[in-house]
C-alpha cells in the first residue's frame, strides 16, 4: 500500500469541521489533517500486478476488488496498514470507520516481491507498507489479531 488510509476524506473532514476541531485538538493537528490530500503514485520500478486506488469504500473495499483483479484470495493485517494518527483522532471524535473512508492517493499494488516495491518507494519518499498477501481461495480477509473480518462485495 502506498499512502494512508482514509487521507482524501481526512482533509475533508478536517476542512468541513475546521472550527470544532480547532476546539479539541492542538493546531498542529488540525493543519497535518488539512494537508493530507496528495497522491501517491507507485514508481514505475515497481510494475505492479494490479494497482487500486483506494477511492470510495477505502481501504475494505479496494481490497476486495484487488482481490477480484488478481481471481485470487487476499490476507491482510489491519495493524499494517498505514493510518496518520490526525485520521485516528478525527475519526474518533466523528464517530467514522477510518479503512471505509476515501484516501484518495493511496494505493494497494500487488507485485511478487512486496518487501522490494515498499523499499523502492520509500526511498522514492512515498509511504508505503506491506499490508498483507494473496492466500487460497477468493475471500478478501482482514485480520486483527485474533479477529478474522471477511470483506463483502461493495
Amino acid at each position: 500500500m502506498t499512502g494512508y488510509a482514509a487521507q482524501r476524506e481526512t482533509a475533508q473532514m478536517a476542512l468541513r469541521h475546521e472550527q470544532a476541531l480547532r476546539e479539541l485538538f492542538p493546531a498542529s493537528i488540525v493543519e497535518a489533517a488539512l494537508s493530507m490530500d496528495r497522491a501517491y503514485e507507485p514508481p514505475p520500478a515497481c510494475l505492479p500486478e494490479a494497482r487500486v486506488q483506494i477511492l470510495t469504500g477505502g481501504v475494505y473495499q479496494a481490497l476486495w476488488i484487488l482481490s477480484r483483479k488478481l481471481q485470487t484470495g487476499l490476507c491482510a493485517d489491519l495493524l499494517k496498514i498505514p493510518i496518520r494518527q490526525e485520521t485516528v483522532e478525527i475519526c474518533e471524535v466523528l464517530d467514522r470507520d477510518p479503512y471505509t473512508l476515501d484516501a484518495g492517493g493511496a494505493w494497494l499494488i500487488a507485485v511478487k516481491d512486496g518487501e522490494k516495491a515498499a523499499w523502492l518507494c520509500k526511498s522514492a519518499q512515498i509511504p508505503s507498507a506491506v499490508i498483507g498477501e494473496t492466500c487460497r481461495g477468493t475471500a478478501a480477509i482482514v485480520t486483527c489479531g485474533e479477529t478474522i473480518r471477511y470483506l463483502e462485495r461493495p
